[in-house]
């Protein structure tokens, strides 16, 4: 198990004019696709085939297989994406949200275009140098694990430069379609009831956890702490997650909004004491502990006026940005080979930067502890 990111590192960095404290909701809320209205004069384009060989085609650019391929090797250099390659059904899924994602992405580039926001390559470098350092430190041998780590996975650097591109430039159209929103006092009383529970404190759980490879180990794992056994003797022992093994799976204090969603609702339906799972997510089959619970506290409005005005004014923002996106994609020319057309073609993916299948995690790259 691992926590889950509130930001991705390099999404953030394009966003620093609209940064808030509430970075979680920057990064469900800017990066967010609206619907996608296929409708009018851009329906028969759909009806096309795409050549042989290709995955989609917007307008008259074309993704090959390859470049589709290419790309989700770049993804998973930057933010630990992990096709579900032993699970065909899932992996089907995975490649479809895939082209959609590429094909949304490829919109927003001509809008870019229409529009004239660019980023400058210097202000590109910048980011990915000081990504560099925060990940790996100073120095040119820093720089040379990097491309290492790179190649190792099949990418390289200019098409890691043209992510971190891609994600700076929906930082800036997101901040010029939006930056007339406004919120009154007034609009504050009136919302505040729909945002009490976010703005309180949450209840939090005292965590252990222990990640392995396998379902087989998990379920023996969780049937041997049920039995008795020492839960941290058996997490030193057994854990692939390093950053916990020294502690003995202990995870410290937790809120729900912390961790991944299955794993959450896990956790906080057990009673305090008892183990639960054996529950799955990208980084292995997961087998956790209940401890001490602190409970939540309810938000005061008096107390929380600064940070509501953030939230409101960001979901507002969010509407405005989600309108233009509709317009800006009805009628887009976006096609899909039979492999690779979405279940839902006309609707677009939530919770993920442009060119991410929906559903990838936040994070660029995982850090050392990778297991969970």
């Amino acid at each position: 198990m691992r926590l889950k990111s509130t930001l991705a590192w390099i999404a953030g960095a394009a966003l620093d004019r609209v940064r808030t404290t509430w970075t979680g909701r920057i990064v469900a809320g800017v990066l967010v696709l609206a619907l996608v209205a296929g409708i009018g004069g851009g329906v028969w384009w759909k009806m096309q085939q795409v050549p042989d060989g290709a995955a989609l085609a917007v307008g008259d650019r074309v993704v090959t297989v390859t470049d589709l391929d290419d790309r989700v090797q770049t993804l998973r250099a930057l933010y630990g994406v992990q096709p579900p390659v032993e699970d065909p059904v899932r992996m089907d899924g995975f490649r479809r949200d895939a082209a959609k994602a590429v094909a949304l992405s490829m919109v927003l580039e001509d809008r870019a275009a229409e529009m004239g926001v660019g980023i400058a390559d210097a202000k590109v470098r910048q980011t990915l140098d000081e990504y560099i350092t925060q990940q790996l430190g100073n120095g040119p041998g820093a720089r040379d694990d990097f491309v290492q780590v790179l190649g190792n996975v099949g990418t390289t650097e200019d098409k890691v430069m043209t992510e971190v591109r891609q994600q700076m430039v929906v930082g800036e159209l997101f901040d010029r379609v939006t930056k007339d929103v406004a919120v009154t006092d007034d609009d504050l009383r009136a919302d505040f009831p729909k945002y009490a529970e976010r703005l309180g404190t949450p209840e939090k759980r005292d965590l252990s956890n222990i990640v392995v490879a396998s379902k087989e180990a998990a379920d023996k794992i969780a049937a041997d702490l049920r039995g008795g056994a020492d839960f941290a003797t058996v997490a030193r022992a057994s854990t692939i997650d390093n950053a916990t093994r020294a502690n003995g799976g202990a995870l410290g204090p937790i809120s729900a909004d912390q961790l991944q969603p299955d794993y959450a609702k896990a956790a906080f339906e057990t009673p305090a004491g008892q183990v639960f799972g054996p529950v799955q997510n990208q980084f292995g089959w997961n087998v956790g502990r209940s401890g001490a619970v602190t409970p939540g506290v309810p938000a005061n409005f008096d107390q929380v006026q600064d940070r509501l005005r953030e939230l409101v004014l960001f979901d507002r923002r969010i509407t405005v940005w989600g309108q233009w996106m509709n317009d800006s994609l009805r009628g887009g020319d976006v096609r899909y080979a039979d492999d690779y057309r979405p279940a839902d073609p006309d609707t677009a993916p939530t919770g993920a930067s442009p060119g991410l299948p929906s559903g990838t995690p936040q994070t660029v790259p995982p850090a050392p502890g990778g297991g969970g």
